[in-house]
């Protein structure tokens, strides 16, 4: 077995503070929408543990939604990834067929 190039070694490291980051703005992205009151879920790569070096980060809105309070998380989810360089995919529950829907839950860990 051979030891890592150094190429690699700067890649593992870029990929692993990468996660790092992501991981911390999820949760924060998770705290700001559970306390307006809306049930949210990492769901993804991240959440999976599949998340690479340009990977993004998926989460799932859950239950009805009306257009202001849609705004609202969108707000709070823009808020915590502006200038981070890391996107994001902001799904919503109510918008997936029900086979679309079964999917992402099984999804979630």
């Amino acid at each position: 077995m051979t030891a890592p190039s150094p190429f690699e070694r700067i890649l593992a490291a870029r990929v692993a503070d990468r996660h790092r980051t992501a991981r911390g703005l999820a949760a924060r992205i998770v705290s700001d929408v559970e306390a307006q009151g809306r049930a949210i879920s990492l769901i993804g790569s991240l959440a999976t543990g599949r998340f690479r070096l340009h990977s993004d980060i998926d989460l799932l809105v859950r239950g009805p939604i009306d257009p202001a309070e849609r705004a609202a998380v969108e707000r709070a989810v823009a808020a915590v990834m502006r200038g981070t360089g890391i996107p994001n995919d902001l799904i919503y529950a109510c918008d997936l067929t029900p086979s679309q829907r079964e999917a992402f839950e099984k999804a979630v860990p």
